[in-house]
């Protein structure tokens, strides 16, 4: 009926496949691509592809038993290719689906309305000269899954999967689901990019001024560099820019891509803008769950530049660690899309301490398996590392936490509770640039109110919006370089990675030790020559064990150190150590060794979900910024539903009108929410999204949505 076959839209099937496939591929990689697709030679597929939507357009299924006919690999790789191939549009279900239900290998297979156009398939396969020797029947599909179902049978009972079987499922996924999306989108073949050119940067560090303490770091680095080598920790106190030498330390690998990851979106954005200043005609993408891009490049440019944002397919990929793990553990297309780019790229994980302990022994195992089958460098960064496996290669010289003397650690006692504590902040910010971290956003919110209107006081927390916390951190960078009035910042533990401001005193309410050497990396940061001090003071929040849980309890010695006499930061690596060393035989295991043995690919993204996002008791509100702002998100909104056809460039479109509210975006506690006074509204046309409408009572950009209320205020007046 055809005289041509098309893929999609004006695209001629034949070069589809061929430009999917990569000078890389094993000869399993390019057989899947080959058959990926088989199935929309079908004749109703050929009449949907050119305009009429109502016709069947399902094709994976019969692609996928096609594969299994036609190829010949042992069985555990037939059947990672054919539950590749049959998830190629969709997500990955644990392994054994596959002889649990009628989708798949199952006793059903045969009933698969798919099947009908099986004799019609191979039938136009052949008339192409593409797929030769393509065969088979039902009768043969049918012996085959037969065979396929007793080996399935027989393997989860005697034998099980580890984590290299997980990395080579993933690793074969990946490569097919991003060849398909990427020749789909540019029509073209994937080509090798050329190594980053070093000496843009080197030039750049070049020119900084003398500074003997980071010069010497910066040396010492660089001469560990080994190319034969691709696990690699940098442990280092804080101030010692650790980010720009990572970086050069990653160049000289010259890789694909460096993939850069760190713990919060505002740390990407500052980091992103100073990459940006060094490497001007780089491809250089930010990646975050509120990236936005410009709505007005042209639409086929739209959809390329989206697709190398949301893969890590840029020079240089800076991105948060939450996508980091869920490209290493999650079952979802987008998120294996970034998995295939971990293939020839530097990973360097920013305060690695962050990766939280439930799955860390987990996360290590990846990475060396993915830097032996991938081509893949990771380089973990942290002034409080912990304890990763013996593949792993220091290349800082651990003697320079010896040397440092800027801030020494001391235990407050608050002989009258929190009267004690605000009586010695209140001496302190008389005369020095002052820190104050608590453990919770209802005590920081209580200080900052009884502070505000004795000094100069700001507050940062995580019930701010994002735009609100980026300008207070702005603004006390700009006055803690002047020679004012001096200013007291009393902030929750948004404080801790990654932002570069110096205190010259702090306090912190008694959290892990990892945290309190963070707080600590904000005090004397920059090297002045008067020794700052960080108070450590006991629970005033009366949460902070259930906060931080058995992190809490492993610090409970070194708190009765911290009591016995002062801790100087040139100890701090010991305390570090002995932290990170009980947390390792303690609490670490590998938490999803048991999902790993049978390969149940959802479970696993649902076990990591829970710890990453804490289950479901928060709910995200849009605190609107101006009246009106909403209002012009709604008709936006419409404008995209009547004047786009294309329904992915519409969704493309909705999605960035989401990104823009979700700058404006607080994750409240649902009971919270409850008690607002002012009515929640919902965003027309995307009625998942709420809002608190602007000038509500329930929000000041001076410090967020209102947990704490002061006694002498009426509690009718800001609803709660």
């Amino acid at each position: 009926m055809f005289d041509t076959f098309l893929s999609h839209p004006d695209k001629l099937y034949i070069e589809h496949i061929s430009n999917m496939f990569h000078e890389e591929d094993s000869s399993l990689e390019r057989e899947v691509k080959r058959f990926h697709d088989i199935a929309k030679l079908k004749k109703s597929f050929q009449i949907y592809i050119r305009g009429d939507k109502g016709v069947d357009k399902n094709h994976s299924l019969l692609s996928a038993y096609l594969f299994l006919l036609n190829s010949d690999f042992e069985t555990r790789d037939l059947l990672f290719g054919f539950l590749a191939i049959a998830s190629h549009h969709g997500n990955v279900e644990n392994f054994f689906t596959l002889n649990e239900d009628n989708r798949y290998i199952g006793k059903y297979c045969t009933n698969s309305k798919e099947l009908l156009f099986l004799d019609e398939v191979i039938a136009s396969a052949k008339s192409l000269g593409f797929y030769e020797t393509v065969e088979g029947n039902l009768a043969q599909l049918e012996e085959q899954t037969k065979k396929y179902q007793k080996y399935i049978r027989s393997f989860k009972f005697k034998n099980s999967f580890d984590y290299g079987d997980f990395v080579d499922f993933k690793k074969l996924y990946a490569s097919l689901i991003y060849a398909d999306k990427f020749e789909a989108i540019f029509g073209i073949k994937k080509e090798r990019k050329e190594p980053i050119p070093k000496e843009i940067l080197s030039r750049h560090i070049d020119a900084f001024a003398y500074h003997k303490k980071r010069d010497d770091f910066r040396k010492y680095v660089l001469n560990n560099f080994d190319s034969s080598h691709k696990l690699f920790t940098l442990t280092a106190p804080t101030g010692y820019g650790k980010t720009l030498t990572a970086l050069e330390f990653a160049l000289k690998f010259k890789q694909e891509k460096i993939i850069f990851a760190l713990p919060f979106t505002s740390i990407i954005d500052q980091t992103y803008d100073v990459v940006c200043d060094i490497f001007e005609d780089i491809e250089i993408f930010k990646i975050h769950h509120k990236t936005d891009i410009d709505e007005s490049v042209p639409k086929d440019r739209y959809s390329q530049v989206k697709f190398l944002m949301s893969s890590f397919s840029g020079e240089i990929n800076i991105t948060t660690l939450y996508q980091i793990i869920f490209a290493l553990f999650g079952n979802k297309n987008r998120d294996n899309i970034k998995f295939n780019q971990f293939r020839n790229s530097v990973v360097i994980i920013d305060e690695a301490q962050a990766i939280p302990y439930a799955f860390r022994q987990d996360f290590i195992r990846l990475c060396e398996l993915i830097s032996e089958q991938m081509n893949t460098v990771f380089i973990f960064m942290s002034a409080t590392m912990p304890i990763m496996s013996d593949g792993f290669r220091e290349i800082s010289n651990l003697d320079y936490f010896q040397e440092q003397n800027r801030y020494v650690l001391k235990w407050l006692c608050l002989e009258n509770g929190q009267d004690t504590l605000m009586k010695k902040v209140r001496d302190e910010a008389q005369t020095k640039h002052t820190l104050c971290v608590v453990n919770t956003v209802k005590k920081a919110q209580e200080l900052y109110l009884k502070f505000r209107d004795e000094f100069e006081c700001y507050c940062l927390n995580g019930y701010m919006t994002d735009n609100d916390k980026q300008r207070v951190v702005e603004k006390v960078s700009k006055r803690l370089k002047e020679d004012e009035a001096k200013i007291l910042l009393i902030s929750t533990q948004s404080i801790e990675a990654g932002i570069d401001l110096d205190f010259e005193v702090g306090f912190r309410e008694v959290a892990p030790i990892s945290s309190i050497i963070q707080t600590a990396g904000r005090v004397n940061r920059h090297f002045g020559e008067q020794q700052g001090t960080l108070y450590i003071f006991d629970d005033i929040c009366e949460y902070s064990n259930l906060i931080y849980g058995d992190l809490q309890q492993i610090s409970q010695a070194i708190f009765e150190v911290l009591q016995d006499g002062d801790v100087e930061e040139s100890n701090i690596l010991e305390i570090s150590r002995l932290y990170f060393d009980k947390i390792h035989k303690q609490l670490e295991s590998f938490y999803i060794e048991k999902e790993i043995e049978k390969l149940e690919f959802f479970d696993i993204n649902k076990k990591i979900e829970a710890i990453m996002d804490g289950g479901d008791f928060k709910q995200l509100i849009i605190v609107e910024p101006y009246d009106g702002f909403i209002a012009e998100i709604e008709m936006e909104l419409l404008r995209i539903r009547k004047e786009e056809k294309d329904t992915f460039r519409q969704k493309d479109l909705a999605q960035s009108q989401v990104k823009k509210m979700l700058q404006h975006g607080v994750n409240v506690n649902k009971k919270e929410v409850d008690k607002f006074m002012t009515p929640i509204s919902r965003v027309k046309y995307l009625h998942e999204m709420i809002y608190l409408s602007a000038g509500a009572e329930e929000y000041d950009e001076r410090y967020g949505i209102k947990k704490y209320v002061p006694d002498e205020l009426d509690m009718s007046d800001i609803g709660f």
